[in-house]
């Protein structure tokens, strides 16, 4: 055999060896990349707790009208130093009361359509919201601000603070993750094969809840009621 033929026949052996060890390096990571895909059921959960607000907001306003917008400001200014006082009397005060709004409007009056409007006097309006960490302090709170001069009563708002909210969220949590866990295990169970633990966990909430109350009289018993917080949670196991 020439010289030039033991080179090309050299060749030929290296390429033909080269080619079979890139297939068996593929076909060692397809058998690898399988091994390693996990078996998993997916579940979703859901955590519910009902308790009593403890929160409350009063929307309220004093409106007043007059010939003058002195008068007007004035008289609504008087009306609502008194509300102020009398929830003061109550030990509601200072960063609990917070003004909403306030307006200052001419009274327009027109005896036809072809003459143009006249101003005959001016509305004042000053809304305040109230805060109070006691609801069953509503409806006292509320007759003690009609009683001084609150002539709109604007609503009524129940929620939870922040801390009782967050502490709701996490019984409503592990309710959820409970109820996922179960639901796992009976599938498992079924289908005859064992829970080995959890991949994946995702979590979501509704938003904090609230719970809106008219008044429209005082001298009235406030029911605040229950709210609800509940939680979701989507967990995925892996299972053999």
């Amino acid at each position: 055999m020439s010289e030039t033929k033991k080179i090309q026949y050299l060749s030929a052996i290296v390429i033909v060896a080269l080619v079979l060890i890139g297939i068996f390096a593929a076909s060692r990571s397809l058998l690898q990349t399988n091994k390693s895909t996990n078996r998993t059921i997916q579940v979703s959960g859901v955590g519910t707790v009902s308790a009593t607000p403890d929160e409350v907001f009063l929307r309220l306003a004093v409106y007043t009208q007059s010939a003058t917008a002195t008068q007007a400001t004035l008289d609504n200014a008087i009306a609502m130093t008194r509300v102020y006082q009398a929830l003061g009397n109550l030990g509601v005060g200072g960063n609990s009361i917070m003004t909403t709004s306030y307006s200052l409007t001419p009274i327009l009056e027109s005896s036809d359509q072809k003459s143009p409007s006249k101003v005959v006097g001016y509305s004042a309006r000053n809304s305040i919201q109230i805060t109070l960490l006691n609801v069953n302090m509503t409806g006292v709170a509320l007759d003690a601000a009609v009683a001084a001069g609150a002539n709109e009563v604007l609503g009524i708002t129940f929620t939870f603070t922040s801390q009782r909210y967050s502490s709701l969220q996490k019984q409503a949590l592990e309710l959820a993750v409970q109820d996922a866990a179960g639901q796992a295990q009976t599938m498992a169970s079924t289908l005859r094969v064992r829970i080995i633990g959890p991949l994946t966990v995702t979590t979501s909430y509704y938003s904090q809840p609230t719970l809106e109350r008219l008044a429209t009289s005082a001298q009235t018993p406030i029911q605040t009621g229950t709210l609800q917080v509940t939680a979701n949670v989507q967990v995925t196991y892996e299972v053999a």
